[in-house]
């Protein structure tokens, strides 16, 4: 463990950013990354300091975020795609650095080998840049919680502090604390307490994670037990009604198609349930892919069940909005996962497993039912009573669809993060109540008609970045 401490602060060490009040000469003829909208470049060259950065003074807050954009669609980089399309309010201003992998399912093994170890130095190298132009109040990471991604994620805080930019840790996902006294799971351990001692505020999906975050020592001061995703639900169809057909039940599930998302347990209950339809939307490794194929076949199951590729999100909102119920029987530790949001902002009722941050989104029984990952007898039973009481479907989607509206729509979930950006700006500290909890700034709402200053996105390194896999 303490070798590869002493590596990381090795590496660390040779990206030091000059402290600020050092004039930065070097920097004089480079402009930031190209914008998407929004002014020109930020005059930065000959700085000597962070230039001024809040509401009271109407300068612009910007925020360097850290994060992998599509492709290919998922929970973190659909996030970013829709932060990207959608913009902050002002003062508000962003950039991304993008730290999208070659290669991103889940279930596929990761090996260190030169072409990752040479992307993930070039990542590191645009934050550096970014941060060495003082042009940034803060800095939002959001993890990626793999135990190689700590690495990147260690050293970019670590830059972070020497620039003297506070940092926003978003732990998207699940966070756990691995078990064991191997030196993988010490460094994972070790990494992420120093992550959480030198960043502002730390953000989880839910409280599985911010149990974790507990664990590793006294952040409750600091940290915001949940922080959801968010979808834009105005953008989003609602469902159409199911009316009185009980012969037929349309079921839908939209994520990666492997074992681990559920996958076969789905095709299991197709099998124990005759007359549903189930549509399976997502992608999958090749090798995935054909297993799932040649169960659904030899099931002889091919009339009944579905398996469509990957598709842009407005292809799959318009499927779920034609769909009765979503069915999600993760084996996974998931955090605030996109799929079930839009499933409820687009009024559909949810079957899906106990796990992650799910017991936190679906309301039992007013917005659906929830059982163990591969309880098959489980989502049977759920799927038949639905599909006998189109009336109880309907209130449980119009349910969710107001959940959704009301907690998770982007408006709603910027305004809660702007705060949070304000009060680290501006040095605030948090508030706890109860069991150590942080409370969630008021939101600040903003006009849907608003324009919105979005900073750019760093370009990538090469045209062979561009390369990727769905999940």
């Amino acid at each position: 463990m303490f070798g590869q401490a002493g590596r990381v602060r090795s590496l660390a060490a040779r990206l030091v950013i000059p402290s600020r009040g050092t004039r930065l000469y070097f920097l004089a003829n480079e402009g930031p990354p190209p914008s998407t909208t929004g002014p020109g470049p930020v005059p930065h060259a000959e700085t000597s300091g962070p230039l001024p950065h809040s509401a009271e003074s109407g300068q612009p807050i910007r925020a360097l975020v850290v994060s992998p954009l599509p492709p290919p669609l998922g929970g973190i980089e659909t996030w970013t795609q829709i932060l990207v399309q959608k913009g902050l309010p002002p003062p508000f201003e962003f950039e991304v650095v993008d730290t999208k992998a070659f290669r991103r399912h889940r279930g596929a093994s990761f090996r260190l080998n030169p072409t990752e170890v040479k992307r993930n130095l070039r990542i590191l190298w645009r934050i550096y840049r970014s941060l060495a132009s003082w042009r940034f109040s803060l800095m939002h990471l959001n993890c990626s919680l793999s135990t190689t991604g700590a690495v990147r994620d260690l050293v970019s805080v670590l830059m972070a502090g020497r620039a003297g930019t506070p940092c926003v840790v978003n732990l998207h996902g699940t966070f756990r604390i691995p078990p064991g006294r191997g030196p993988a799971a010490q460094f994972y351990r070790w990494a992420y307490r120093v992550m959480f001692n030198r960043a502002a505020r730390i953000l989880a999906q839910g409280q599985p994670s911010f149990r974790s975050v507990l664990q590793l020592g006294g952040f409750a001061h600091k940290t915001y037990p949940l922080m959801p995703n968010f979808v834009d639900v105005h953008a989003i169809p609602e469902a159409s009604p199911g009316s009185d057909r009980q012969d037929r039940l349309r079921v839908i599930f939209t994520g990666a198609l492997i074992e681990e998302k559920g996958a076969h347990t789905i095709v299991e209950v197709a099998r124990r349930l005759p007359g549903a339809r189930f549509k399976l939307v997502g992608g999958a490794p090749d090798e995935s892919r054909a297993e799932l194929l040649r169960r659904i076949g030899e099931y002889d199951l091919e009339g009944r069940v579905k398996v469509i590729g990957p598709l842009e999100n407005r292809e799959v909102v318009e499927l779920l909005a034609e769909s009765d119920v979503f069915l999600f029987p993760t084996k996974l530790h998931e955090g605030f996962t996109v799929s079930v949001l839009e499933a409820m902002a687009v009024g559909l009722p949810v079957a899906a497993s106990r796990m992650g941050a799910i017991p936190e989104m679906v309301d039992v029984p007013e917005g659906g039912y929830l059982a163990d990952p591969d309880d098959v007898d489980a989502y049977v039973s759920v799927l038949a009573r639905l599909r006998d009481d189109p009336s109880a479907r309907q209130r449980m989607g119009q349910h969710n669809r107001r959940k959704a509206l009301k907690e998770y729509d982007y408006d709603i979930v910027v305004g809660r993060l702007c705060g949070i950006y304000s009060e680290v700006v501006q040095g605030r500290g948090t508030t706890g109540e109860g069991n150590g909890g942080a409370v969630l700034p008021a939101p600040i709402l903003r006009s849907r008609e608003s324009t919105h200053a979005v900073r750019g996105l760093a370009p990538p390194a090469s045209a062979e970045e561009d390369r990727h896999e769905m999940r």
